[in-house]
């Protein structure tokens, strides 16, 4: 039952992170949607207000002075009285530049212009009267005026329009007729005005949007635009796509007004862009919600991992106390050996029974075990204190090639016995080290231990060592059976040991040796070949002269 429980959590914890996932992301993305649908609507709108608006503003004029039936016209009124009703056009619209009259029975053609906007064909105004108005008389301009009107008249028509150009600018005219009979023959007087075209472009537009985004009621950070019948912006800027566009005529006349007369092909086609690209709500709807969808993904994300390492973690645990276990029964079995023979030897030594080339070998036999439980020994207080306890080290000036010969013949009668090919290659005029001697000799022990222990067919030891780039590199090679590449580094660790290898052993001694060299500021490497056998090389720091 216990080795189902991991697989158990693992998918209960697959199962809590996709509902987390599925959830928060259908939490999201509702939101997300509820709000750009709600931003939309707000912009379409805007949009139908801001348009609404621009139109009843640029037929107003018409309506106000042309049309309206409580307004005289140019032909029934004083100058005074039609200047004043000049005047409230004015101040109510922007875009008319001039009002124009004309009476059959007076030649001459009358303009109202803005006294602070004069046309660029009118002389500058001297003086300003009652209004701000300026009455003045220009027969250049009236007279293709009049001839346009003549030929709209032709046709008996009640209003005109059309587009001109008056001084090298573009201008829009809208006039109404009135004439002398009912069935229209003769044209009696025009009452019209003027519009700026380049004016309207350069300022018009932007003043009419400026207004319409001040007035409007809509929680949502808008953006307008106005493009021309080309595409190009006359105000404003398109930020990403718009969320809703308008077309509009552009002419300031109402096409609707009874017998209105046009020229063909009608007026050109502006269009209002009304986008909530640079909304903060919107940004935080789109960018925000992939942050937390990020976010969720990444809790969730977090959840497993986190689960994965304490799974990781307690079958590191499981796996270490079952090392140490192996290593208790191991080191337990590794005492109990060398014990149990120096204690026979010496039984039957004491009973007296041994003499002469016997007794001489009982007493070495008894020396080997003696010096096998020292290194034992030696070991596991390594990894009490050494390992943990960096501060116990003593350093000094030592000779590389003592170390090395003195740790050779620790192990003379063993390798002898073993029947070991000892090759050593050590300079005598190598520099000294700098470090501690017991650690440093239990390093090189272990590694001569491990050689004799794992070398089964040809038996063959080989020490070297060389001065390279002010450092003195120990090799200690074996023709033994070798390490597995992927357990080269695994080895180093505390109660590793080789799957390929069949002795026992504390798993104890490359761990020591890779801490102990670490510990002198040096490097320790190994390099080795299943079946063809290993080479541990050490690397420390040279004694400078």
């Amino acid at each position: 039952m216990r080795p189902l429980l991991p697989l158990v959590l693992t998918v209960a914890l697959a199962i809590a992170v996709l509902a987390l996932s599925s959830y928060g992301y259908r939490a999201v993305s509702e939101w997300q949607r509820s709000t750009v649908a709600l931003i939309e609507r707000n912009v379409e709108e805007a949009a139908d207000l801001a348009v609404t608006a621009l139109t009843r503003d640029m037929r107003g004029t018409q309506a106000l002075v042309l049309a309206s039936r409580d307004a005289g016209d140019y032909a029934t009124q004083s100058l005074p009285d039609f200047s004043y009703e000049v005047a409230s056009a004015f101040a109510r619209y922007s875009y008319p530049e001039s009002f124009f009259g004309w009476r059959r029975t007076d030649p001459d053609m009358v303009f109202f212009n803005r006294a602070s906007r004069t046309p660029a064909w009118a002389p500058a105004a001297s003086g300003i009267g009652r209004y701000p108005v300026v009455l003045t008389t220009h027969p250049d301009i009236a007279a293709p005026l009049l001839d346009r009107m003549r030929a709209f008249a032709a046709q008996r028509v009640t209003y005109a329009h059309f587009n001109t150009t008056l001084a090298s600018v573009p201008y829009e005219v809208v006039a109404r007729l009135q004439y002398a009979d009912a069935y229209r023959e003769q044209l009696e007087s025009l009452t019209g005005f003027t519009v700026n075209l380049a004016w309207v472009r350069d300022r018009y537009f932007a003043d009419v949007v400026s207004e319409v985004s001040r007035v409007s009621e809509s929680d949502t950070t808008l953006a307008y635009a106005v493009l021309d019948d080309e595409g190009a912006a006359v105000t404003g800027g398109v930020q990403g796509m718009p969320a809703a566009v308008r077309e509009f005529p552009l002419q300031f006349f109402d096409p609707a007004a009874t017998e209105f007369d046009q020229e063909e092909g009608g007026p050109p086609v502006w269009t209002m862009h009304v986008s909530a690209a640079a909304n903060p709500t919107l940004e935080w709807a789109t960018s925000g919600a992939d942050v937390t969808l990020l976010t969720i993904a990444g809790t969730a994300l977090g959840l497993a991992i986190s689960f994965l390492l304490t799974a990781q973690s307690a079958r590191a645990r499981a796996s270490l106390a079952a090392m140490r276990a192996e290593f208790v029964s191991i080191a337990t079995h590794e005492l109990k050996t060398p014990l149990a023979t120096i204690r026979a030897a010496s039984e039957t030594m004491a009973l007296g029974r041994l003499a002469g080339d016997r007794l001489t070998e009982y007493a070495r036999l008894i020396l080997q075990e003696s010096k096998r439980l020292t290194r034992l020994v030696d070991n596991l207080l390594a990894y009490a204190r050494v390992i943990d306890v960096r501060d116990l080290y003593h350093f000094e000036r030592l000779s590389a090639a003592e170390l090395i010969e003195d740790a050779v013949g620790s192990f003379e009668r063993h390798l002898a016995e073993a029947r070991f090919e000892v090759t050593t290659d050590v300079p005598h005029d190598l520099p000294s080290l700098r470090g501690d001697r017991t650690t440093l000799r239990l390093a090189l022990d272990n590694l001569i231990d491990n050689a004799i222990r794992h070398s089964e067919g040809h038996r063959s030891l080989r020490l070297s060592a060389r001065h390279t780039d002010g450092h003195v590199v120990i090799e200690v090679a074996d023709r033994g059976a070798g390490i597995a590449p992927n357990e080269i580094q695994r080895v180093k660790d505390r109660f590793v040991r080789g799957r390929r290898t069949t002795t026992r052993g504390s798993g104890l001694g490359l761990a020591i040796v890779s801490r102990v060299i670490t510990d002198h500021g040096g490097r320790f490497d190994l390099e080795s070949t299943v079946g063809v056998g290993t080479r541990a090389i050490l690397t420390l720091d040279a004694e400078p002269d």
